[in-house]
This record gives C-alpha cells, structure tokens and sequence, in this order.
C-alpha cells in the first residue's frame, strides 16, 4: 500500500477551524463520512479516543497522529488538517498542534498490516522538517497530496 493509494483531496482540509481536540476529530471524521470512508462519526470517534487512551498520538512539533481500530471504517484512509490556529493536544513535546493526520484504517485481520504500512510511510516524510514546513504553508489539498507524495510543483 502507497501513500498516494490512502491520500484523497477530498478528505484533506486546509485552515480548518477547530475550537479543541474533540471539535477537530469530529470535524475530520464527518469528512471521512462524507467521502464514504466510515459509515457512522459517533462510533468512529469513540474508537479514536479508546486509542488515544493507550498512548499520546501527538508526535511533537505540532503533528498528531490520531488513529484507531474501527469496525465503521470502509476503507483505508488517512484524513488530514492543517489548523487555522494551533490547539491544545496531548503531544510528546507538550506543544500545541496545528497539522493532524487522522488514520481511517478497518478492524479487519489487514488491520495491523495496513496500519503499521500507513504508519511508517508517514512517519518517514514527518521526519523532513522541510517538508513539513511546505505543508503548513501549501494552499489546496491537491499540494499536499503531491507534496507528500514526492511530486514535484
């Protein structure tokens, strides 16, 4: 499984506005509804936050990962927002977030397959401070798409 495979512009929102943590992962989980990634927001979120009381999803400089095994999942995906202003977020650097990358990923038994996939790709392209920055600074969802897919611009 690709990055570019999981990376659809239509659940990629840039400038979102998101009072908290709560309002951001119900806000990116209608736009996985939306696009027919999951079938039900209420149970989808509740499965995001069964994860997020296992461990801290924000990865430090402003990132987080939020991700969880859900039965409402339909297909794999991977949502993503840039913030029109950093929120509060349980992170490793105990800084705010202001990019979330929320992983859609099924309960099947492909789960941990797909989702240690998923994972690793993304941790890998996080781990470039330039790019990161170009992603905070990208202007439609189709340049974060090909950013983080390695296209040029």
């Amino acid at each position: 499984m690709e990055l570019k495979d999981v990376l659809d512009k239509r659940i990629i929102r840039i400038g979102l506005e998101g009072r908290d943590k709560d309002d951001v992962l119900n806000k990116m989980s209608k736009l996985l509804f939306d696009s027919g990634y999951i079938d039900d927001v209420e149970a989808f979120v509740k499965d995001i936050y069964l994860r997020e009381a296992q461990g801290v999803t924000g990865i430090g400089n402003g990132i987080a990962i939020p991700h969880g095994k859900s039965a409402s999942a339909k297909q794999p995906g991977i949502a993503i927002a840039t913030l029109s202003h950093p929120i509060e977020w349980e992170t490793l650097d105990e800084k705010d977030v202001d990019t979330v990358f929320l992983f859609c990923v099924s309960s099947d038994k492909n789960f941990e397959r797909n989702h240690m996939l998923l994972l690793s790709k993304v941790a890998a392209k996080l781990a470039d401070d330039e790019l990161l920055a170009k992603i905070r600074r990208v202007d439609s969802s189709e340049e974060m798409v090909a950013y983080l897919c390695g296209e040029k611009i």
